[in-house]
């Protein structure tokens, strides 16, 4: 994705009541946030994580946290409640990232290691296979 599709994306979110915007294209992932209450004209604290190329398995082995097994992932303990967490978070290993639902049982995500979240990997609501990354902390 290039700078000037971000740059436009930046300023399609600044417009809009929206306070999240996710796009993914190909391998390319980009989120964007912004406060709410942010006038118009003012730059939003945006963060963008996107998705470097994959590095070898033994480096994004120690900064992933993966899906245990096949699910539904719940970014938020309920609908219209704030995420556990989101990009830029410090967490504690052990602690609770995300739920994972299976056969109506809601599975606990957790950290494997303390660090920050540098990016979310996959959306609320995704079905996600066992094995897959679902956050990296840094």
């Amino acid at each position: 994705m290039d700078s000037e599709r971000i740059k436009g994306l930046i300023d399609l979110l600044a417009e809009s009541d929206l306070l999240e915007l996710s796009l993914t294209e190909g391998d390319s992932t980009i989120r964007l946030f912004k406060q709410a209450g942010n006038a118009r004209g003012v730059e939003p604290p945006a963060e963008l994580s996107p998705i470097p190329p994959a590095a070898p398995a033994k480096a994004v082995a120690a900064t992933e946290v993966k899906a245990s097994l096949y699910g539904v992932l719940h970014l938020t303990p309920a609908a219209g409640e704030s995420p556990f967490v989101a990009v830029g978070d410090q967490v504690k290993a052990g602690q609770t990232l995300a739920v994972l639902e299976a056969m109506k049982m809601f599975h606990p995500v957790k950290a494997n290691v303390p660090g920050q979240i540098v990016a979310i990997l996959a959306q609320s609501g995704a079905e996600v296979e066992a094995g897959q990354a679902l956050f990296r902390l840094g």
